[in-house]
C-alpha cells in the first residue's frame, strides 16, 4: 500500500525528473522549438500528466530557470553573492552554451509585463543587485558616496556607489555573455582561442571588477 508520504516523494522525483529533461530540451533546441510533448516522452509520462505538475510550457520554463538558479548556488564553490560569485557563475557558463542563450533570449522577451517570466526576471534582478550591493559596502570605490539624493536615492553623475556598481556588474555580465554567444562560430564549436577576435567573457568581468572594487 503506498502511503501519502510515499506518493509525495515519488510526485516529486518525478517533479525533478520533469524540470531535468525540461531544461536539456529547451537548452539544446531553444524554448520556441522544443515541445512539450517530446519532453514527456523523455520523461515517459502523457502530455496530460506533465501539464498536472506544470499548469503550461511557459510555467514549465519559469520553473526551470529558477530550479537551474537554486541548484548553481548550491552547487558554489564561491559562497556568497558578492562579485567573487557572480565571476564563478559567468566562468561556469562558458561551458553551457545552450543555458546561456535560454536566459539571454528569454530575459529579453520577459521585459515585456505580459510575459509568464516577466515576473520571475525582475523579481530575480533585483535580487542579484541588492544583494551585490550589500557585499560591496560600505563603498565601491573611492568615490562612493554613502550620502546619495534621500529624495530619490539616485547617485550624483560619477559617484560609484555600490547599487551602482552592481548595476554596471549585472549589465556587463549578460553583455559579455551575448558577445560570447555571438563570437561563437556556426554550429557552436568553440571559438579558437588562439583568435585574437574572440574573448574570455570570464576574464572581461575580472578585470571591470578590479578596475571598479577596490581591494579589501
Amino acid at each position: 500500500m503506498t502511503t501519502a508520504r510515499g506518493r509525495y516523494a515519488k510526485g516529486r522525483q518525478r517533479r525533478e525528473q520533469i524540470l531535468d529533461t525540461a531544461l536539456e530540451v529547451f537548452a539544446t533546441g531553444g524554448f520556441h522549438a522544443s515541445s512539450t510533448k517530446e519532453i514527456a516522452r523523455r520523461v515517459g509520462v502523457s502530455e496530460p500528466t506533465l501539464f498536472h505538475y506544470f499548469g503550461s510550457k511557459q510555467a514549465l520554463l519559469v520553473a526551470v530557470l529558477q530550479a537551474r538558479d537554486e541548484r548553481s548556488a548550491a552547487a558554489r564553490a564561491e559562497p556568497g553573492t558578492g562579485p567573487e560569485a557572480l565571476l564563478e557563475t559567468v566562468r561556469d557558463n562558458g561551458s553551457e552554451p545552450g543555458l546561456v542563450r535560454l536566459y539571454a533570449v528569454t530575459s529579453a522577451e520577459a521585459t515585456d509585463p505580459g510575459h509568464a517570466a516577466h515576473d520571475w526576471f525582475a523579481r530575480r534582478y533585483d535580487r542579484l543587485r541588492a544583494a551585490l550591493a550589500a557585499e560591496l559596502e560600505p563603498g565601491a570605490g573611492p568615490g562612493a558616496d554613502p550620502g546619495a539624493d534621500p529624495g530619490t536615492g539616485a547617485a550624483p553623475a560619477g559617484e560609484l556607489t555600490p547599487d551602482r556598481v552592481a548595476r554596471l556588474l549585472v549589465a556587463a555580465a549578460d553583455g559579455l555573455q551575448v558577445q560570447w554567444l555571438l563570437d561563437r562560430p556556426p554550429g557552436g564549436a568553440p571559438a579558437d582561442p588562439a583568435d585574437p577576435g574572440g574573448f574570455d567573457m570570464a576574464a572581461d568581468l575580472h578585470a571591470l571588477v578590479a578596475a571598479l572594487v577596490p581591494p579589501r
